[in-house]
Order: C-alpha cells, then structure tokens, then sequence
C-alpha cells in the first residue's frame, strides 16, 4: 500500500491522517492535543494513533500544515529579534505599522543601501553593526535584516548576514530572499516576523522529525505554505513565515477535496480562530496584496483568508459596560482540559461555587507554557508569577489576592512563558452533554460562576449552568455566521481584513435572530442569502456550524472528516515555486535586469527579457527542486509596461515570472 501522512498541528489539536495515495481515500485518522510545552508528545500521540497496525515502511511521504505561525501572531507571541535597517529614515518606521510590529524590541538604523537602479547609495557602516552587536548580547533570538531597494541590488542585505553570523551564529532573515516586491517597510514587516517564527517552526519541525525516526518512518518531510502549497521541510525552516496561515490554507485544499465542488465558501473554525476562504472554479483566492494577520499585512502570497478570533477555545469574558457575555478574540486552555490534566482544579472550582460572592478571577487560571530562555531579564514581579504557578496552574483569585501582578502577566504572555486557562465554548459544550472527552463537572462550576457573576451584576438571568451554556453555544452559531457574513461582503467589495463594529454586529445580530425565530412577530427582521454553500471544517463545526443556514439562507456541509481537513489538505497539496526578474531603463534602448547577484545592463530590451528568461527558469527550477518537487512543469510570462502616447512608446518597465509545479515528495 502506497501511504501519505498528513499532520495538522494546530493551537489546540495535532491531527494525523493517512491517506492511501493510489485510491486518495482516508485510510485512518486520529486526534491529540497539541502540547506546547513539547510538541514531540501531541504529534508521537496523534501519529501513533493513526499508524496503529500499520507498516511505516508503506508511507511514502509525510507532510505538515501548522497554525502555529499565524496563531504566534494572532496572540503576540514569538522569539525575541532585532530588527536591523539598511538605508532607512527612522519616519518609515510609521508605515506598514511597523513600528506597532517592533514594539519593545531592538530597532538598529545603518548607513548603507541602494537606489531604485540598484546603484549603491552609501557605502555599508559594518563599524556601527559591530557595536550594536555587542549591546545585543544574548538579549535575541534572531535578526531581521532589510535594506532599501534590496529587491534591486541584495549585496548590503547578504554582507551584513554574513557579518552577523559571523559574530554570534543566530538566526539571520534577509527581505530580499522573501520578497521581489518593492515597498520597504511592508517588506521590513516581513522580514521581522520571520525572524521572529524561525525557532518556533524549527522546533516544530525537529518535533516532527524525532517522531517519525523512532517510529520508523523514513520519508521526506514537507510543510504547508500560506498558499496551499508544499515546501520540505529545509526551506520552510528558513522561510518560517510562509506558513502563516498554513493550516488555513491546508484546510481550504482539504474542504474541497472532501466537498468536491467547485465553488463555496470554506470556513475552518480551530480553537483559537474561525477561518473563512473563497473558492471559486475549483481554485482558492489568492491574496495577491499579501496574506494580512491580526492588522499585520505581510508581503507573503497566501490564499486569501478572513481571520476572526472566534474558536472553540475562545474566552468567554463579562462586559460589565454591556452587561453581556463577549466571545474571544484572546485564546485560552478550557477548564475542561486544564482540570483533566491538574486534578486538584476542580476541587478549587467546587469551593469557589460554595463562595456567597463571585468574582471572574475564579474562572482563570495561570499555567506556565515554557522556561524563560537563558539570560532573560525579568522584573521582581515577573519571577514571583512564574514561581508561583512553576508546580501547578493557579487562578487569578489566589495569585492577586495580594499583589497586583497584570503588567507581569501580560508581559509573560506576550513572550509564551505564561499562558492562562478560562471558560469558552468547549466548556459549554461539555456542560450541555455535547462534548464529554475531558472533564465535565470543571466545565459546569465555570459555567455556574459565570451565570451568578452576570446575576450579581445586574446582568442576563439563567435558571442554571446548563440553560447559561446552552444560550451561549447559540451566541457561537451567531458569532460564526456574522464572521461568514463579513468575510462574504469583504469578498464581494474586493477589501479584506475589515470587521464589523460592535454596534452593527449587536445590531445584525439581533435582526437575524428576529428573522429566524420570531419572523411574523419582531418589529425589524432581515435575512442575509448567500448564493453558494458554506463548507464547515475544523473539529467543532459539526456542533456550532447547521444552526447557520438560518442565519444566512444556504447550504451548510460539513462533509466526513471534517475535524481533520487541515491534515487531509496537507497531504493532497503540489509543490509550486515562483520566480520573478525586473527589467527597467536606464537610457534610450539600454536597460537594466536586476537578478539576485545584482544587476546586469543590456543594450535593447529583447536581449534582455531573453537572459531573465533563461535566469527565472532556472531559479524557479531550482527552487521547486530545494522545495521537494518532481516532475516539474514550468512556465513564463512577460508583462510589459509600455505607455503609447502621439505615437511614440515609452518603457516603463517589464517583469518575468517563471512558475515550476510538481509533484510532491
């Protein structure tokens, strides 16, 4: 038997499918938490799981989509880099939120750089880069490199990484290698991110590869990228942030390899995040601009995606203003989970219910999610925190009793040291009876807290923890089909990454309801239509996504496997890599190709859209090679930018982009 392996490594679940490559049929799938602390343990565990009985020798080829990455910056985690630029103004630093991007960390400005020609414009300052080095010390992780006009002359981006290793051995990312587009700070943008995933996704990776050697597993291993595509394992460690949004983007590939057709919207709902993509004519949208995550828009191709924070491991917070109960953005562990894992948990919920008086602290939790990395500075406080749950997690109503600890918390989570638990959707569901895999009665005395803390607040009263979960179970189907409902307007506008204001969604919210409960007696009710269906993927579709039909008038599948789509995309996906070359003028007929090694000067534009030809068919050819791709198939297109103006043309510029695609593995 001719076996793939699909894993899935997600914020909350590692999934595992294999995948009979001869017949494209589920042979066997399996589900495991993701461990954080050490991913080794969730990926052995979902693997193990679906090899069960089975020869390793039959697997042919492993693959990986992750959500890691975009979670990473969903929740504003990530190592710690320093971002160096060549030949900026520090005003730049306000473009692209850039600045928002390097907030608290090392910004280095260095003379250098080059012109729109690709000339040099000031001569490299490798004195200075030497000096802001020792100050660094072991204060980063990585280091992001970017230098204007890069894109049209790489030599001062390629000295300085040279440099840098040279001195300290970390990690270097450089714009030029992950963009061909102009725009500085948008590409500096990148170029920080990356530096920022690069040992989350190599510790993910060598996860990965730990697993399979002790189970004997031999073949290669790739990885998704943003645009559905696969890369080995090699190149996507080096490039870590074209997997933002991998596991989206898996999870597209794999909704319409289960649904078969050829247009609808997919929407993937995790535990962290709802996913929403477009396919049209059996072919995903791509996000040509670049993929955009939680306001960041990166110069990364991916398939177009509307991120929302809304997932089955959604906070479920009180607004005390409103006097409702709001759902995410922010992430946590469910209580359900947390007390599955730290028994001693429930005992603490049950006497918080005994309590005459509640408070929401008694819902959250504090867990440490990792050591702080060796050379860390922390604050007094910060220790203190991480002392304190260093044994087991503690809630927030003992850990601030008698110290205010919020500015250490929030630093600590930001950096992934910390990480906290709380109610959400799948302790709701556990208190219904929908769910029962991990602890039920933990998930009740949340839900019980909760409905006293909103009746002593003059807020909503339910009669008990179940009609309380059972209401807000219906507010996730609400959520879900208000996030469908924008991403199909934003679709339809050709404008991404806009979300509705709370007044419209309370506003939209309550029409809908109208509409589909009480239509004959509300004094307003509306009702949306899509004209395509909407496929449901991700492990609590089947449970949130059906009530939507009512919502939003259409089909709603959610086909077989659903809960592991993002695997099963990461196994049927092509290897794809691009190539692009700039011609530009420089006088009457001489012009200039501006190639990685640096630019090249030709006396007429045929001759040199002919060298860029050979040039971009050979970098593409060798990039789908280093990405894992066989059987390659490669294609050229030329666009010239010419103005015709009183019968005279003028040369504006030309591009030639090489495409090589393959067969994975």
């Amino acid at each position: 038997m001719n076996l793939r392996l699909g894993i899935d490594t997600g914020g909350t679940y590692t999934d595992a499918v294999l995948l009979d490559d001869d017949t494209q049929t589920v042979v066997s799938k399996a589900k495991s938490l993701t461990t954080r602390h050490n991913l080794v343990e969730g990926i052995s565990s979902s693997i193990e799981q679906a090899l069960s009985g089975r020869n390793p020798a039959d697997i042919g080829l492993v693959c990986l989509s992750t959500t890691l990455a975009t979670n990473s910056i969903v929740e504003g985690h990530g190592a710690r880099a320093a971002l160096i630029l060549i030949g900026y103004q520090k005003s730049q630093l306000k473009l692209a939120n850039l600045d928002e991007a390097a907030r608290d960390l090392p910004v280095i400005f260095i003379e250098g750089g080059h012109d729109a020609g690709g000339q040099e414009r000031q001569p490299l300052d490798l004195s200075k880069a030497a000096a802001e080095l020792d100050e660094l010390d072991n204060t980063v992780s990585a280091l992001a490199v970017s230098a204007m006009f890069a894109v049209r002359n790489p030599e001062h981006e390629v000295r300085l990484r040279e440099f840098i290793q040279q001195r300290t051995g970390k990690p270097v990312s450089c714009g030029h290698e992950l963009s061909a587009s102009l725009d500085a700070p948008r590409r500096a943008l990148t170029t920080l991110l990356n530096a920022r995933l690069i040992p989350l996704i190599k510790t993910l990776i060598e996860a990965t590869r730990q697993t399979l050697d002790r189970l004997n597993i031999m073949a290669p291993l790739m990885v998704v990228r943003g645009d559905g595509t696969l890369v080995s394992a090699q190149f996507a460690s080096s490039s870590p942030v074209e997997t933002i949004l991998s596991g989206p983007a898996a999870s597209v590939v794999g909704a319409q390899f289960l649904a078969g057709l050829d247009d609808m919207l997919v929407s993937d709902i995790g535990g962290t995040t709802t996913d929403a993509a477009m396919i049209r004519g059996g072919e995903p949208k791509l996000s040509r601009e670049g993929a955009s995550v939680n306001g960041w828009r990166t110069m990364v191709e991916a398939v177009q995606i509307d991120t929302h924070g809304l997932g089955g491991d959604s906070e479920i917070s009180y607004n005390r203003e409103q006097r409702l109960f709001t759902i995410g953005p922010g992430k946590v562990t469910p209580l359900c989970i947390l007390a599955t894992k730290y028994p001693a948990v429930i005992g603490e919920l049950q006497q918080f219910v005994e309590e005459p008086w509640v408070k929401t602290n008694m819902v959250r939790y504090i867990l440490l999610r990792k050591e702080p990395e060796p050379g860390m500075r922390l604050t007094a406080q910060q220790r203190s925190l991480i002392e304190q749950v260093a044994e087991r997690p503690q809630s927030m109503q003992s850990v601030f009793a008698e110290r205010h600890f919020a500015l250490a918390l929030k630093r600590l989570i930001e950096t992934g040291i910390l990480t906290t638990a709380g109610f959400t959707p799948t302790d709701a569901a556990h208190t219904v009876g929908w769910y029962s895999q991990w602890n039920s009665e933990a998930s009740r005395c949340g839900a019980e807290l909760l409905r006293r803390y909103s009746e002593f607040n003059l807020g909503r009263r339910w009669e008990n923890a179940e009609t309380f979960s059972e209401s807000l179970l219906a507010q996730v189907s609400e959520e879900s089909a208000l996030c469908l409902l924008s991403s199909a307007v934003n679709d339809q506008r050709g404008v991404f990454g806009i979300a509705l204001h709370d007044r419209e969604r309370v506003l939209l919210t309550q029409m809908f309801k109208t509409a589909a409960t009480k239509p004959d007696e509300g004094l307003v009710a509306m009702k949306a239509r899509l004209s395509i269906p909407v496929v449901g993927i991700g492990a609590p579709a089947a449970s949130f996504y059906p009530p939507i039909t009512d919502f939003l008038d259409t089909d709603v599948i959610v086909p077989e496997h659903a809960e592991v789509a993002n695997a099963i995309g990461a196994v049927v996906g092509i290897v794809k890599q691009t190539a692009r070359l700039t011609i530009t003028p420089i006088s009457a007929k001489r012009v200039m190709v501006h190639a990685p090694e640096g630019p090249r000067e030709f006396d007429e534009l045929e001759l040199a859209a002919a060298w860029a030809q050979e040039i971009a068919i050979g970098m593409a050819k060798e990039r789908a090679q280093r990405a894992g791709g066989t059987q390659l198939q490669i294609t050229v297109d030329r666009h010239d930018n010419v103005v015709e103006q009183q019968g005279q043309s003028t040369f504006f510029e030309s591009t030639i982009i090489a495409v090589a695609t393959g067969r994975a593995g």
